[in-house]
């Protein structure tokens, strides 16, 4: 038996995606805020401010327009994004925690490309894959870094961070929004109770009397005037 065809799609008007173009805005302006002053460095120019700005207005865009038609449009913003965190990684000193970062990377990019064309048929796998990094960031990540009295975390350190922080929610909301159409599933039509037949009344037989043709009844006038003549 074949299985039916899925296909995910998203709604603009709905919360998630409304969510989801907020907090990629607002990831822009941190990230705007957070880099100000620091283009000098064509490197960091092009990986650190051009390419996550870029990945952000693209996804906006494609989120609005796209979302519902072809959502795998947003595969384009989504690899730039995963791109940007993959060198932003190659920064990290300990070998171990660079490799599980690109790995993350990695296997997010592959879970997004495959929910949406539909390869894997649920949305629960990349949904986990958002909440979990983003989770990991606020309580392990953020919370490490508040309590480090030697390295204090300047103001520009904090907006970059809130703009990696917003990303991942932003995301999570977005593979939230997303909703599954079945191609091949009929639609559920409303029941309708069949038609009454109702039989005509039976008809009795005429009798020799009715069938017999009656003659027209001739006018007093010409009866009396027979009778008249006869006399």
């Amino acid at each position: 038996m074949n299985r039916p065809k899925v296909k995910f799609y998203t709604d603009r008007h709905s919360f998630g995606v409304s969510a989801a173009v907020v907090l990629m805005a607002l990831a822009i302006a941190f990230r705007v805020i957070g880099c100000w002053g620091l283009w000098n460095d064509q490197n960091y120019l092009i990986t650190q401010i051009a390419l996550p700005i870029g990945a952000g207005l693209l996804f906006i865009l494609f989120a609005l327009l796209c979302g519902k038609k072809a959502i795998w449009t947003t595969i384009l913003p989504v690899a730039l994004g995963a791109a940007f965190f993959v060198l932003k990684a190659l920064a990290i000193e300990n070998t171990v925690q660079m490799l599980l970062y690109i790995v993350l990377c990695v296997v997010v990019l592959i879970l997004y490309f495959c929910t949406v064309f539909a390869i894997i048929r649920t949305k629960w796998l990349l949904v986990l894959a958002f909440i979990l990094p983003f989770l990991y960031h606020i309580f392990v990540i953020d919370l490490a870094a508040m309590r480090d009295s030697i390295n204090v975390v300047t103001f520009a350190a904090g907006m970059q961070e809130m703009s990696i922080v917003c990303i991942m929610l932003g995301m999570f909301f977005y593979s939230l929004a997303m909703k599954k159409f079945v191609k091949d599933q009929e639609p559920d039509l409303p029941k309708i109770k069949g038609p009454k037949v109702i039989a005509p009344p039976p008809h009795d037989e005429p009798t020799q009397e009715e069938q017999a043709p009656q003659l027209p009844e001739e006018p007093a006038e010409n009866t009396q005037q027979k009778s008249d003549g006869q006399e």
